[in-house]
């Protein structure tokens, strides 16, 4: 029986060998970049020695972890974290939800696609591009926007947006909104797409309106695809942007915009500490475990509720 399998596999491997050429560039890649610097793991748990290596290092046990949640700068990076990206998740998530819902109902195909086509734009543009622009409008010294609000006797001197920390949390959401939100509707205009014409039609003649419509046959016809990305979002929470924070932080602010994985690269870049390696690795570890617990926790919450899962 196993030589029988055996067989059929290699026959199937023989079948299948120009396929498979073509695939192993993207495996070879992914367990390049993705399994392999899992080694760096083994630097949280060591005193580590770039001269010494993985092998040679001493191991410490939970040491560094415990040195971490003593580091004063940690405890204000992750309460960072968690309200950057609970902020994000609660208006960043929706948005492009509802955007995909109006764009759907856009009877006019090329006004539909030159909307699409703008707002994808941004996402493309990188995040040092973007925090230029974004520098320049908010700028004191002639910024678009000071300029408009003086000029409309809003405000008579010059305000430093970028600057306060009382303005910072609402220009990291609408820079957010303005970079990702067209490019994450796509996978709902794709999941809209596939619901069926028919419903549509039928309710139209039933006298339903365009919001009801939305409420009763978008939605629903989307709502696994909403699941699934919510789950993944959630795993995600402990990644609050660091191309944005980084790029867009200043000293003005950075009490309030430091996140663990600003202060990670800060701790790596420190040469006078001979811990700066294992600390930065136990603060990576430290987050993508965090990151484990929450997708397996709503994965378990949304199979026993919606009975929507990702595994």
């Amino acid at each position: 029986m196993k030589k029988i399998v055996v067989r059929s596999f290699i026959n199937k491997v023989k079948q299948q060998k120009v396929f498979l050429l073509f695939l192993l560039p993207g495996v070879l890649a992914f367990v390049l970049f993705t399994y392999l610097p899992m080694m760096g793991l083994l630097m949280a748990f060591q005193k580590y020695s770039p001269f010494k290596g993985f092998f040679k290092s001493p191991f410490v046990g939970f040491d560094m972890f415990i040195k971490i949640f003593n580091y004063p700068d940690f405890m204000t990076a992750l309460k960072n974290t968690l309200v950057i990206s609970t902020m994000k998740l609660i208006v960043c998530f929706p948005a492009p939800i509802i955007f995909a819902l109006l764009l759907n109902d856009i009877g006019r195909k090329n006004f539909k696609k030159t909307v699409q086509t703008i707002s994808y734009l941004p996402y493309f543009i990188s995040w040092v591009v973007a925090a230029g622009l974004w520098y320049k409008l908010l700028s004191v010294d002639g910024g678009v926007v000071n300029e408009l609000l003086m000029k409309t006797n809003i405000i008579q001197v010059p305000y430093a947006f970028l600057q306060s920390r009382g303005w910072f949390y609402v220009i990291v959401l609408l820079t957010e909104l303005w970079k990702s939100m067209g490019f994450n509707a796509i996978i709902y205009l794709a999941a809209l797409a596939s619901i069926d014409v028919e419903q549509y039609e039928a309710a139209i003649m039933d006298g339903a309106h365009r919001l009801q419509r939305m409420w009763y046959i978008s939605l629903p016809g989307i709502k696994g695809t909403i699941i699934l990305l919510f789950i993944l979002t959630v795993s995600n929470l402990l990644n609050a942007g660091f191309d944005q924070m980084q790029t867009m932080m200043n000293l003005a602010v950075k009490d309030v915009a430091d996140i663990i994985d600003t202060l990670v690269l800060r701790t790596l870049q420190m040469q006078s500490s001979m811990d700066s390696y294992s600390l930065g690795a136990a603060m990576g570890f430290f987050k993508s475990t965090v990151g484990l617990l929450l997708f397996i926790i709503v994965n378990e919450i949304s199979k026993r509720t919606m009975n929507e899962s990702l595994i």
